[in-house]
């Protein structure tokens, strides 16, 4: 599924050899929340907080598979932004890309400060 596959990634992957190991990000789909966790006033902040941290945990287990599986290796998590980073074969990206819970592929930027 190339279209998963951001720009930078895909650029990067023309250059590299097959077995070069790549830094990527895996962006997963948003989880929908549940009726009791997304009604207002339902539960308290931190409850909320570790509901969606549970969510990510169950949701990331199959991704974090499917990277070993292909030869590469988790090296961070972020539940807040449902993404996983990871460094994998270039011949690995292409298969991570068909992973139904993978909405993209990219390579980690640098966050970049609004405020002067």
């Amino acid at each position: 599924m190339p279209e998963k596959l951001r720009a930078n990634l895909a650029a990067r992957m023309k250059k590299a050899n097959a077995s070069d190991l790549l830094e990527i990000i895996l962006e997963l789909y948003p989880q929908a929340e549940s009726e009791a966790a997304a009604a207002p006033g339902a539960q308290s902040r931190s409850s909320k907080i570790a509901a969606k941290k549970e969510a990510f945990s169950r949701n990331v287990a199959s991704v974090e598979e499917a990277v070993r599986k292909v030869g590469g290796e988790i090296t961070g998590l972020a539940w807040i932004n449902q993404v996983v980073r990871a460094r994998v074969p270039v011949q690995g990206v292409q298969e991570l890309s068909k992973h139904e819970k993978v909405a993209a592929l990219d390579t980690p930027h640098s966050l970049k400060s609004d405020f002067g």
